[in-house]
């Protein structure tokens, strides 16, 4: 995760995985966070100033699109069923559905960058 990603419109998020490819010991912390409400729920708070992560963010629930954003200034990008994402260099996270009434579950994979 060398260079910074930014979720994109229209169901354009990339690059995408599966869950079975992520390496849970690579990371500091892995959580998972059911998400279902608008507008989106901030993961990442009382972040120091010059606090920043790498991570992945994959959709492992059970039905759903979910949406992501890492930048205060991007869009939300789709994230499909059973696939993962990954961004580098980032401050915040950003969860919300993609509709009001359908919920979907994240799987957050963090590690502090150095």
């Amino acid at each position: 995760m060398a260079a910074s990603a930014h979720a994109q419109t229209v169901g354009m998020i990339g690059p995408g995985f599966a869950p079975s490819a992520i390496k849970a010991d690579n990371f500091d912390a892995v959580f998972e966070v059911k998400v279902n409400t608008l507008p989106s729920i901030p993961v990442l708070w009382n972040q120091t100033p010059d606090a920043r992560w790498d991570g992945v963010i994959c959709n492992v629930g059970k039905a759903n699109q979910g949406a992501v954003k890492v930048e205060p200034t991007a869009r939300f990008g789709y994230l499909d069923l059973n696939t993962c994402t990954m961004f580098a260099n980032f401050h915040m996270l950003d969860l919300t559905t993609v509709d009001p009434d359908k919920e979907w579950t994240a799987r957050v994979y963090l590690r502090a960058r150095k």
